[in-house]
């Protein structure tokens, strides 16, 4: 709990910072993508013991649980949508 704390309060901001940037740029749904596309290879890393890989699905998971947190928290529901709904321009 105290480090949860201590998380929230180092990231601030550049939570803020993506907040307010995320609907140009879609970084958050980016970094989802990838993490969605990577995940069919964990099962193959883990028989493989590949602790890197293991190690990076990981931090990526968290990152985007402590992004949604922030997000789910100080948004309402249509603000929030805006952040998934990015369509990159031609």
């Amino acid at each position: 709990s105290a480090d949860l704390k201590l998380l929230e309060e180092a990231t601030i901001s550049v939570c803020k910072s993506l907040v307010e940037k995320n609907p140009r740029t879609g970084n958050l749904g980016s970094l989802i993508k990838v993490f969605l596309s990577r995940t069919k290879e964990l099962k193959i890393s883990a028989e493989c013991q590949n602790h890197l890989f293991i190690w990076q699905a990981h931090n990526a998971l968290f990152i985007i649980c402590c992004l949604l947190k922030v997000f789910i928290s100080r948004m309402s529901e249509d603000e929030l949508q805006l952040h998934f709904s990015y369509e990159e321009k031609a």
